[in-house]
């Protein structure tokens, strides 16, 4: 019979490098989606906040009388609408609000949006 020196396979030390790199390139994927979906997240968030303060100024949503500020809650989301007369609007006779909508995260308190317009007085 003829011997043969060569072994056929992998080796145990090859075998263990190849599966730490393996388990090594998963950590890495992992923490990927991971950041993928928090971000996901707080785009989504930052688009919800965004039609918010849009829908609340197309509503028409300006505290009345003598209230400045009103206040309000939505999913996860609060919102904040104040008014106060723009002062170079009247000096010139016309009179306008300088209207801002606040909308914040209501876990955190970050804001995630301010939209600021002026309306007529009403």
């Amino acid at each position: 019979m003829i011997g043969h020196d060569s072994q056929a396979g992998f080796s145990l030390v090859e075998t263990l490098v190849a599966l730490t790199i393996i388990a090594g390139m998963a950590g890495v994927l992992f923490e990927v989606i991971s950041t993928d979906a928090r971000a996901t997240h707080a785009i989504d968030q930052k688009r919800q906040a965004i039609m918010l303060a849009r829908s609340l100024l197309a509503q028409g949503s300006v505290p009345r009388g003598d209230q400045l500020e009103e206040r309000g809650h939505w999913r996860d989301l609060n919102w904040t609408i104040s008014h106060r007369q723009a002062v170079a609007a009247a000096q010139n006779g016309v009179q306008l609000d300088d209207v801002l909508v606040s909308i914040s995260n209501a876990g955190t308190g970050r804001s995630l949006v301010a939209v600021r317009t002026l309306r007529l007085a009403r």
